[in-house]
């Protein structure tokens, strides 16, 4: 699969950006991956938090009602680190204490997080902390500190490893007192960094916004079965537009999850042949077991008779064999 997507599927990213810069779909993943919003209604973050303006009371009518988000500039250009090209960035509004302050947030939709040659957390640190350097002379002027805003990275990990898969992580700047007693700053003041990686996997899971993911952009039921789960299930209406996203996806993606699924499907054969093998040889060890102890209780019976001059059921009342157990072995002496 990783191979697929990385060298054959250039398209996929085009169309999974897309996807994903609808607000419908951003307002899934604001409410469950960004702290800020998690008490936050679906339809306070669709309508007045997601690219809101700040100056702006936060209970006034929708700010916007378009279904794609503006967004921001997505590259970052400074003469002595390069150009960093972001997937999606944009500004939301997070009611923190009754007040608007703004965030910016950056999603980045990844394919794979298997046979890259770097550490995906060390990447997502690093663009992090652009965002964070680039909003000098963008979002404040001169050491106006104070204007900072607090920046999100969000990673999508589309096939990652089965350790990784179905997992969540967030990371972000906190205190910790070293010596004395004193709490040092107000975190509004550092917490201005969170990191969030989305781990899906090759199945559905029962976190809500990890299975949507799942289903938009790993699953292979058609177009129509998803717009229906996603209408039902996640009260997300899909447009036209987004059907024939879907559709596309769901074509380029099918070839690679079908080699995927026969990958699972011959693990588990391997499995089952395992299993039934170690079942095969412990109840050949053990009947071994049972024809050796009777092969020296018969030695044992012969011996006693031809020593003690008995007949076999003397012998085997002597040794208080069962009379069943008699019934078996006579034949046998």
């Amino acid at each position: 699969m990783d191979k697929y997507l990385d060298e054959r599927n250039a398209a996929y990213d085009s169309l999974a950006k897309q996807f994903l810069s609808r607000k419908s779909i951003l307002v899934q993943i604001l409410k469950y991956a960004v702290a800020e919003f998690a008490e936050c209604s679906l339809k306070d973050i669709e309508e007045k938090y997601i690219e809101g303006n700040p100056s702006l009371s936060i209970n006034t009518v929708p700010l916007d009602d378009t279904l794609d988000i503006k967004g921001k500039s997505t590259e970052s250009n400074s003469p002595n680190e390069g150009l960093v090209t972001f997937d999606i960035i944009f500004d939301a509004i997070a009611p923190q204490g009754g007040k608007p302050v703004k965030i910016i947030i950056n999603l980045e939709p990844q394919k794979t997080t298997k046979k890259i040659h770097y550490k995906l957390m060390k990447r997502a640190v690093y663009y992090a902390a652009r965002l964070i350097s680039d909003q000098k002379e963008r979002e404040f002027h001169g050491d106006n500190y104070n204007s900072l805003k607090k920046v999100y990275s969000i990673w999508i990990c589309m096939t990652t490893q089965n350790y990784r898969a179905d997992s969540i992580q967030a990371y972000q700047l906190t205190e910790q007192l070293v010596h004395g007693k004193f709490r040092g700053d107000n975190p509004k003041n550092y917490d201005l960094i969170s990191i969030v990686i989305l781990n899906l996997g090759e199945k559905p899971t029962s976190h809500r916004l990890l299975n949507l993911l799942y289903l938009i952009f790993m699953d292979l039921k058609t177009s129509d079965e998803k717009e229906t789960i996603l209408h039902d299930e996640y009260q997300i209406n899909i447009t036209h537009d987004m059907k024939e996203e879907l559709r596309k996806m769901g074509g380029l993606m099918e070839p690679a999850l079908e080699a995927a699924e026969k990958r699972i499907a011959k693990r588990i054969a391997k499995r089952i042949t395992k299993k039934v093998a170690e079942e095969t040889a412990t109840r050949v060890a053990t009947e071994t077991k049972i024809e050796t102890e009777k092969k020296t209780l018969l030695d044992t019976i012969r011996k006693a008779m031809k020593n003690w001059n008995l007949s076999a059921t003397e012998v085997m009342n002597g040794f208080e064999i069962s009379p069943e157990r008699q019934k078996e072995l006579l034949p046998l002496i």
